[in-house]
């Protein structure tokens, strides 16, 4: 392994591990009502360094690691650069990271002009997923090169499908931020449907359309494991990544449903929209190797 292709793949890791932190540390935010904590934009309230009262604390802290994942994607982005020679695959990702950085840059200014509306702030939330899902894509291309070159890959019906379903939830995701962002979390408390008798309110539609979305995800999730099941010429990465997307589907099922139950504890909150990252990721590998498989990791 030469030292440039190794330097991609230490900075590779690190800006995967952080940007996932930061998908954790934004639901944190908005789970503790901070999101509009800093009213203004790119100072907050008027300044460069503001009083860290706790509500500000957790909002002010969001914006600092948003300006070093910056820095980061863009470390990424040279570290790609320098290897592209080895990886050009991963080269070619680090451009979906650098112009992914800029348009959550933009649309984390957007949600506070908008004052933290619905659409706006489920818009940020899928930016900063596909963020961290490029980034750790740069990461397992820089790691996964072809041993003994690669080999054919499944029929194309498993790669729609397996396409298919990530945009179920990445549509999922959009659905649960502007949920969350309506504050429409507990507009529903009965499982699996609504339980409520005759036409449902507004916040029970938004409410019910995040759980319909899910459930179906969820099913392509299971639907795609047993299509994978049955493509013996897959990648063994995509096989991997599709065992993986089927524990955290279900995984996610469950902590839906609990967060339900428990009232929207914020633990579990947290832990709910991690392993939605975790998923969507999982998926997106799943569907790159279905497309563009390889053999193993060198």
């Amino acid at each position: 392994m030469s030292p440039r292709l190794g330097l991609l793949r230490g900075v590779g890791v690190a800006s995967t591990v952080f940007s996932f932190a930061l998908v954790v540390w934004g639901a944190i935010v908005r789970i503790n009502g901070a999101g509009m904590t800093c009213p203004d934009w790119p100072r907050c309230r008027g300044v460069w360094f503001p009083a860290l009262d706790p509500k500000v604390m957790y909002e002010y802290y969001h914006r600092v690691g948003a300006a070093l994942l910056t820095v980061i994607v863009i470390a990424t982005f040279l570290a790609a650069w320098l290897g592209r020679s080895e990886a050009p695959a991963a080269f070619k990702a680090s451009w979906v990271s650098l112009g992914l950085i800029v348009a959550q840059i933009v649309a984390g200014a957007v949600t506070i002009v908008l004052q933290n509306d619905a659409p706006s702030v489920a818009v940020h939330l899928v930016l900063g997923f596909s963020t961290f899902v490029s980034l750790l894509m740069v990461t397992v291309i820089a790691y996964a090169q072809p041993a003994g070159g690669a080999h054919a890959g499944p029929d194309d019906r498993f790669k729609w499908l397996a396409l298919s379903t990530t945009s179920l939830a990445f549509l999922a995701v959009f659905a649960g931020g502007w949920m969350a962002a309506s504050n429409d979390g507990l507009a529903c408390t009965a499982l699996p449907l609504c339980g409520a008798a005759g036409d449902m309110t507004p916040a029970q539609q938004i409410h019910m359309a995040h759980r319909y979305v899910a459930y179906v995800t969820i099913a392509a999730a299971l639907v795609t494991w047993f299509a994978m099941l049955r493509s013996p010429k897959l990648d063994p990465l995509a096989r991997a990544a599709s065992w993986i997307a089927l524990v955290l589907a279900v995984l996610q099922g469950a902590l839906g449903a609990a967060t339900i139950v428990s009232g929207l504890e914020p633990v579990l909150r947290s832990w709910h929209e991690a392993n939605a990252a975790l998923l969507v990721a999982s998926l997106v590998v799943l569907t790159y190797f279905a497309f563009r498989p390889r053999r193993a990791f060198a």
